[in-house]
């Protein structure tokens, strides 16, 4: 606006120092047919904001009309505008007026290069006693928009502009090299389609406004990981006495910039208000601050933030105080974090629920607190791990000292389709996780598991997690059916030493006791590694003591067997619950004083598995007796790279081993040859068995 001021006031000095001239230089009248030309000419004119060559001016007086030419061979403006040759404006008839002068049929003709005017027409009016000009005309044409324009000056410090423009080819824009200074070198997007009506107004003592409207606009990078189309919508920008307001609509077509899609046809229209927008103090090179923020995504989610800071756009690091409401949280987790989550434990997940509402203060891009409501959640991961419905619940959150207590809670759940009853627990977030407040019960069908204590914590490498609880009493014919296992009673129960959790690997420290079988099973170096990914590992071992034979195999259907069953299993591998190297050994206890029977079909069943009778005796005795005496049964198996190598509770010199050693009359013994058995063919072996379709020993 200074060049402006300073060519509108050298103007306005030639018109009046000439106007007054004009008769006694002709020495004749005005409407004399030669009439009275005046020519003025400056070689050089400076200016703060303006530097002009080859200024000229002439005035022509004839029959009582007054023309007007002011011209200059080159005139160097403040960018956009840049250079201008041959800068001609020209008015054929200046009227006087009661208050200056009026040219309504003025052309104006400059050559800026890629942008040019040649006789364009303008409407001009000046008011001589204010010195101020008004500059009106339409729009010349460029970047493919008409309208009109109407500009007001009369100095720096009092100017007054007003565009109003449809059309706009913002491809053609975008190229302009006028609007590389304002650019980066490198534009993260290249525009590749769009049309845009644009309002504008403005003025030194402010009061600024601009309204642009956009039509289906396109956009994309080389890669790939930002494009758009179809993007219409509205932006409007106001300033008051120094502060600005912004409010910005996306009303149709679809945004996706990685790894977050957004298709305003699906998600409602996206809606952002900014009020009481102004610079930090530096201006806006150094930051912005903002007093309020609002917005929302269709009917999914809104969001607000008050007394708001921000740094450079190299180091924005806000401060603020920051809300979101999530009134669709399945909609929201879809559009917000089911993009984010993806190669995280939060993947695949399918979310519903009433509402989830946070709250989250910043200091300087570094959280300092936070607070987190949800209303009847629900979420079940898509493959099947894990699951929570209707879960309510509040979590407060402070950077340097411990939250306000909350709860948690939820009606039913289920971790690897073991179900979960409803559960409610205190809890308190800490700077670096979260912590259970008291002994917590959860359901677990006729029993529970308590938590004694647990506690997360968030590193570095990931979630950090300790837990000491117990098992009380759950029944295991449910708990069998659940999981697919053979159906069998007995009941679950045990203390549970301190469980971890780090960077997805779980680890028991010390020994955990199942009841089972009247018996106890003792594990140890309990671990799972990845326990929450695609190919979990399990590893453990484990020392059964005195387990009942009975109870066992009733519950797997193999045939009766009578007496106790001790042994151990070492270094169990199950990678995805499949076993890949154990070392398992089981036989009858020498200490053992109780009954010890095998029934027929228990050997038929037994023999299956290991061989074929061998005792010629055996088969004779087989075809008239129910039930035997044995002395000890057991075996062995020694898994390593999908085979299984048995053993026996003895060797025989024909290289065979018995799996049952006979006591008493009738004496049955069954021995296997059978050393290396693919684990495969025994597991079908097993459930063929199980199913009882071993075949009859005639």
């Amino acid at each position: 606006m200074g060049a402006i001021r300073a060519l509108t006031a050298w103007m306005a000095r030639a018109v009046v120092a000439l106007v007054p001239v004009i008769p006694t230089a002709a020495g004749a009248e005005p409407e004399d047919a030669g009439g009275v030309t005046v020519d003025l000419r400056i070689e050089r004119a400076l200016h703060a904001a303006l530097d002009a060559e080859g200024l000229s001016a002439r005035a022509h007086l004839r029959g009582g009309r007054l023309a007007m030419t002011v011209g200059a061979e080159r005139l160097h403006l403040p960018e956009p505008v840049g250079t201008l040759a041959g800068v001609r404006l020209a008015c054929p008839s200046l009227v006087p007026t009661t208050a200056g002068w009026r040219c309504r049929e003025a052309r104006l003709s400059a050559d800026g290069g890629d942008l040019a005017l040649q006789e364009h027409p303008l409407r001009l009016d000046w008011h001589t006693g204010r010195n101020r000009l008004r500059v009106a005309g339409d729009w010349p044409g460029w970047f493919g928009a008409s309208g009109e324009f109407v500009l007001r000056v009369a100095g720096g410090d009092d100017w007054r502009a007003e565009l109003a423009l449809s059309g706009v080819d913002l491809v053609a824009l975008a190229e302009s090299p006028r609007l590389a200074p304002w650019l980066p070198e490198d534009p993260p997007v290249t525009l590749q389609s769009g049309r845009a009506d644009l309002a504008l107004q403005g003025a030194a003592e402010g009061g600024h406004r601009v309204d642009l409207q956009l039509r289906d606009v396109g956009f994309s990078d080389a890669v790939g990981l930002r494009a758009g189309e179809g993007i219409g919508g509205r932006l409007e920008v106001r300033e008051v006495a120094g502060d600005w307001s912004l409010g910005a609509t996306l009303e149709e077509g679809a945004v996706f910039v990685d790894p977050w899609f957004v298709d305003a046809e699906e998600t409602g229209r996206l809606n952002l208000r900014v009020d009481g927008l102004r610079p930090a103090d530096g201006g806006f090179a150094a930051g912005v601050e903002v007093a309020e923020l609002s917005g929302s995504l269709g009917e999914i989610l809104a969001f607000s933030g008050q007394e708001i800071r921000s740094g450079p756009p190299e180091a924005i690091a806000p401060s603020g105080d920051f809300h979101l409401e999530a009134r669709d949280p399945g909609a929201a987790h879809a559009v917000l974090l089911d993009p984010a989550l993806a190669g995280t434990l939060g993947r695949d997940l399918t979310v519903s629920g009433d509402s989830v509402v946070a709250r989250l203060e910043l200091e300087r891009g570094a959280p300092r607190s936070a607070t987190l409501r949800w209303k009847a959640l629900s979420a079940e991961d898509g493959s099947g791990r894990f699951g929570v419905t209707d879960s309510d619940g509040t979590l407060n959150w402070l950077a340097d000292a411990p939250g306000v207590p909350g709860q948690l809670g939820w009606q039913r759940a289920h971790l690897f389709r073991l179900p979960l009853g409803e559960f409610y627990a205190r809890v308190r977030a800490q700077p670096d996780g979260i912590d259970l407040l008291e002994v917590t019960r959860i359901p677990i069908l006729d029993g529970a598991l308590r938590a004694d204590d647990f506690g997360l914590r968030l590193t570095a490498d990931g979630p950090d997690v300790r837990f000491t609880g117990g098992v009380q009493a759950i029944s295991l014919e449910p708990l069998t059916e659940i999981l697919g296992w053979p159906r069998f009673s007995g009941r679950l129960a045990g203390m549970i030493p301190e469980v971890r959790l780090d960077r997805g690997d779980l680890a028991v420290d010390g020994r955990l006791l199942v009841q089972v079988f009247d018996g106890d099973v003792v594990l140890r170096d309990v671990r799972i590694r990845d326990l929450f990914g695609r190919t979990p590992e399990l590893g453990l071992s484990a020392r059964m003591d005195r387990l009942d034979l009975a109870l066992a195999t009733r519950a797997f259907d193999v045939g009766r067997v009578e007496g106790r069953l001790s042994g151990h299993l070492e270094d169990l591998h199950m990678i995805d619950w499949r076993p890949v190297r154990m070392d398992l050994a089981l036989q009858t206890p020498e200490d053992d004083p109780g009954r010890r029977r095998i029934s027929q079909r228990a050997v038929q069943n037994i023999t299956e598995l290991g061989g074929p009778v061998q005792a010629a005796a055996s088969s004779v005795f087989l075809r008239f007796f129910e039930n035997f005496s044995y002395r000890q049964l057991g075996f062995r198996c020694q898994l390593r790279g999908g085979v299984c190598e048995l053993d026996g509770v003895g060797d025989r010199p024909d290289g065979g081993f018995a799996l049952v050693q006979g006591g008493g009359l009738p004496r049955i013994d069954v021995i296997g040859y059978n050393r290396r058995v693919d684990w495969d063919e025994l597991l079908r072996g097993l459930s063929q068995v199980t199913a009882g379709e071993s075949p009859e020993v005639r």
